[in-house]
């Protein structure tokens, strides 16, 4: 297991994204821990359930805040998005038909941990340089 968790290396400075940042991070812990101490499908369902509906939720926070600033790297930034919530959903698709197996937890360690992670580091430190550099605040409305 990856046994990750929130540090300050993954801030990227805004305390609404580092807030939402810290709550995905730890239900993905959640998740990974979950599919390897062998909790019951209806945990995992609602774990899984939890992080799409809240990765929508974070995504379109982000999104929104974009758009009203005219983020420079805005379709770059919706792709990257789209890549994780298909990612999501093939993980989701996964547990529906082969229940937990170890594929499916070495996929979560890999795929969700190290691809969100990167993707904070990267495309949104990014997002957090403009937005501190033209002192820009975010809202949950945009």
């Amino acid at each position: 297991m990856s046994n990750i968790a929130w540090n300050d290396n993954l801030s990227i400075g805004v305390d609404l994204i580092d807030e939402q940042h810290k709550s995905l991070i730890g239900k993905i812990a959640d998740l990974e821990e979950a599919l390897h101490s062998g909790q019951g499908p209806a945990e995992i369902v609602r774990i899984l359930t939890f992080l799409m509906d809240y990765t929508k939720f974070h995504f379109g926070t982000e999104e929104r805040n974009m758009r009203a600033y005219d983020y420079p790297d805005l379709d770059a930034h919706l792709a990257k998005h789209g890549e994780f919530k298909t990612t999501l959903a093939n993980l989701s698709d996964d547990f529906k038909e082969e229940g937990a197996t170890q594929g499916l937890a070495d996929s979560i360690e890999t795929l969700l941990m190290n691809w969100f992670v990167k993707h904070i580091k990267d495309v949104d430190h990014r997002f957090g340089e403009f937005l501190r550099e033209n002192a820009l605040t975010m809202s949950e409305d945009g």
